[in-house]
């Protein structure tokens, strides 16, 4: 007979408690459920990174997807805009930070280590300035790794821990190991680099060295076994990995009168606790337990153990226990904490794609899939089968499933565990439970005050200038700021200091804006001004997390080196044929070859045959490579070729360096015999990103003759704002061989829509792989997560 079955038989024949919630609140469970109330008042905000792969060349970008929440609600969160990203070595020293601007839920981006980082193991941190209000460390942590070729070999190699140097650790259940009683105790066995160690053979001894009982771990390295009734302490495990046998003490018995188990893994219509005391009571003894998760409470408040007796069982329904992880916390009469435990309620949490090949088309290669998740947003990491660079990565699961409620940051691989989910797999991920500690503490929460809103929630940066000359009139004044990559028009009054604030902009590191001083009459005035970028740099208070592990020198012992790829520098030119012409009659000179970035694009100076053969400006830029497109009355230009990760084709378009986005209809109309001078760039290089589809700056005949346009208009280039997010692109490796297939990437795709029926589509580069592994990771609009691995046959 099994241990569920036993466990089953007995708790039958054992007293059933009234678990019954009362119909009148007590006083007692209003103080209690204010106080968690109160903690949890404000949002807790949960981020998720799908990082490409885990293992990195020094010479790779690190991509990434985010996904965010807040924690109570479980949906995406659109309160905040700003997310900060740091890159840490391996003690927690900060070597870059950018910010990240958060749409619908989701956002992307890049990180681009430094050439020169030696190989190594760093941490990626992703957090809001918000999170700072909080005692928890709401942050999220991810373990990567470096390789330098130049000094790779450390980092580089399949290792085995040696056997002698093993990390074994105990887990009384709800934390108190009780004298004179049962106890079910796990276990968790690691190597001194955390990796799980499975053992079949274990046994308990007592202090006679009789064996009392038996355990094995399962492949996370995670068992338990139970202590029946342990008069003959101390007791010791005892198992053998090879040759070697191990031996470790158990941890000593806790003074605590109380603790108890809990077993809702074998009925899906109840669970069974059993108090425990170490000696009999005189008298009966009533303790309540505080079933929680975030703001919620259900208080079960008479737990009542007769005098006389060590333990007994009471059946909880199912129905007062919340979807996920919950917090059990046993408390006596005077509200103080005796024990806490983990349990997971099992609900419809996994969702499964179907992913398959559906054309090979010369290079590429071409997918369709299938989602249970409607208008999902999806990112996509295609790796060779056989990659060495996907480690321990984190799931969307761990985070906001799991690690949200543990104290433990650098949970991982609980798909392990609700991958199909079973009986057996919920026993398995009960006893991970028992080896966690709750993130929110009861005692805390009792004693804490609540928690004040210190650290604001971020939207974009704040743009301060202050205007240096005398405004008397400051109501008559205002500034307008616009930026047409950004889609940003915007307008400040001014201050008592001279002051115009723009808040909440959303900018583009490198973007420039335009800034223009108006008065009541609409005219515009010379703005001289100094700038400062305000948020977009706030740092998160908390240390970095040590690992709880670290091997010593000498317990390592290599056992295969892996080849790394080679990446090739293809900055190659490629040279125009070289054409002998006879001297042209020399251009007239262009003025405004120094303004801005013209430099960078193809000057013209209007002359009368330009005139003569395009008459407006529009017709002009219609045969330069753009297309112009009337429309309801208003009129559009775009680039031919798209280079914008944004969508938007539009080149950026000025009028004596006044930008007109996002209305061009004063250039409907417009005769070409006005304009003096027109720089057109399809690039834009040079105007970083508000140049993505390139740009045209329109310069006008009435100021010929003097050395720069009257634009009263103030430019200003961002610095320190928003990553821009790119197109991922891979290095070019020098061959798909060995060291590819180790650590090389295929394709990452982060931005994959599925439509309302879940169908989405997607391609990658065909390099001749015969199988692939494909990670893909998403969210729903209700919150609906979706984390999967999938080889797929090529």
């Amino acid at each position: 007979m099994n241990k569920f079955s036993v466990f089953f038989i007995l708790a039958m024949f054992t007293h059933y408690g009234s678990l019954a919630q009362t119909t009148l609140e007590t006083e007692r469970e209003k103080e209690i459920t204010t106080n968690y109330t109160n903690y949890f008042k404000s949002d807790r905000e949960k981020i998720h990174l799908h990082l490409n792969k885990t293992v990195y060349l020094n010479e790779e970008s690190i991509w990434f997807k985010g996904y965010f929440i807040e924690e109570k609600s479980k949906i995406p969160s659109t309160k905040t805009t700003n997310i900060y990203i740091d890159l840490l070595d391996e003690q927690g020293l900060k070597i870059q930070s950018k910010l990240y601007y958060l749409g619908y839920g989701t956002f992307e981006g890049y990180i681009r280590p430094d050439k020169k980082m030696k190989s190594g193991k760093y941490y990626i941190r992703a957090y809001t300035n918000f999170m700072n209000n909080f005692q928890e460390d709401e942050s999220t942590v991810y373990p990567i790794t470096i390789l330098n070729p130049v000094d790779a070999t450390t980092f580089n190699t399949n290792t085995v821990a040696n056997p002698k140097a093993l990390t074994v650790q105990f887990f009384p259940e709800s934390g108190a190991f009780l004298e004179n009683n049962s106890n079910t105790i796990a276990i968790k066995i690691t190597d001194c680099n955390g990796n799980p160690i499975a053992i079949k053979n274990g046994s308990v001894l007592n202090a006679k060295g009789i064996v009392v009982t038996s355990f094995s771990t399962n492949e996370k390295g995670i068992g338990r076994f139970d202590l029946l009734q342990n008069y003959n302490a101390p007791y010791k495990a005892v198992f053998t990995i090879g040759n070697n046998t191990q031996t470790f003490a158990l941890p000593s018995f806790k003074t605590s009168n109380f603790t108890f188990s809990i077993n809702n893994y074998t009925s899906s219509e109840r669970a069974f606790l059993t108090l425990k005391t170490s000696s009999p009571s005189y008298s009966d003894v009533t303790l309540s337990l505080i079933i929680q998760q975030d703001e919620k409470v259900y208080l079960i408040e008479k737990l009542t153990l007769k005098k006389g007796i060590t333990e007994d069982t009471f059946t909880i329904d199912n129905q007062y226990f919340y979807n996920g992880i919950n917090t059990l916390t046993l408390i006596d009469a005077n509200n103080k904490k005796l024990a806490e435990r983990l349990i997971f309620k099992p609900y419809d949490l996994v969702k499964k794609a179907t992913i398959s090949l559906s054309e090979t088309r010369n290079d590429t290669l071409y997918f369709k899939g299938k989602s249970p998740i409607p208008f999902g947003s999806l990112s996509i990491s295609v790796l060779p089968e056989k990659t060495a660079a996907i480690g321990n990565a984190r799931s969307l699961y761990d985070n906001f499933v799991f690690s949200t409620y543990l104290d433990n940051p650098m949970i991982a691989n609980t798909s392990y565990y609700l991958s199909d989910f079973s009986k057996g797999k919920h026993y398995e991920l009960d006893t991970y439970l028992i080896t966690q500690k709750s993130k929110y503490d009861f005692e805390t929460i009792s004693k804490s005050p609540i928690p004040i809103e210190t650290y604001k929630s971020e939207v974009g940066v704040t743009i301060k200038g202050t205007i240096n000359k005398k405004i008397t009139n400051k109501s008559d004044y205002y500034v307008q700021m616009g930026s047409f990559y950004n889609s940003v028009r915007k307008k400040s009054a001014i201050n008592d200091k001279n002051e115009f604030i723009f808040n909440n902009a959303i900018l583009y590191d490198s973007a420039s804006v335009s800034l223009t001083l108006y008065n009541k009459n609409g005219m515009t005035e010379n703005l001289p001004m100094s700038i400062q970028v305000l948020d977009g740099q706030s740092p998160f208070l908390k240390p970095l997390p040590k690992p709880d592990f670290q091997c010593p020198t000498d317990a390592i012992m290599e056992t295969e080196t892996l080849a790394i790829p080679q990446i090739q520098n293809k900055k190659a030119i490629q040279l125009d044929n070289v054409i002998i012409k006879k001297k042209a009659k020399t251009p007239p000179p262009l003025k405004n070859i120094g303004r801005y970035n013209n430099s960078m694009a193809r000057g013209y100076k209007i002359s009368s045959g330009d005139f003569a053969s395009y008459r407006e400006i529009l017709s002009f830029i219609g045969a330069n490579g753009f297309d112009v497109v009337y429309k309801n009355g208003s009129v559009y230009i775009n680039n031919r070729i798209t280079r914008s990760l944004r969508g938007n084709p539009s080149p950026a378009v000025f009028v004596d360096d006044v930008p007109l986005q996002p209305d061009l209809t004063m250039l409907i109309g417009m005769s070409l015999d006005m304009v003096d001078e027109i720089y057109i760039s399809k690039s834009g290089y040079g105007m970083g990103i508000d140049g993505g589809n390139g740009f045209i700056r329109i310069y006008t005949k009435r100021y010929m003759g003097t050395d720069k346009a009257a634009s009263k208009a103030q430019s200003y280039v961002v610095k320190r704002a928003a990553q821009d997010p790119k197109d991922f692109k891979n290095p070019y490796y020098q061959d798909y061989g060995e060291g590819f297939i180790n650590y090389g990437t295929i394709n990452w795709i982060p931005d994959v829509r599925t439509d309302q029926n879940g169908d989405f589509l997607f391609s990658i580069p065909n390099y001749n792989q015969k199988s692939i592994k494909v990670k893909i990771e998403g969210i729903g609009p209700d919150g609906e997560l979706i984390s999967e691995e999938k080889t797929i046959q090529l």
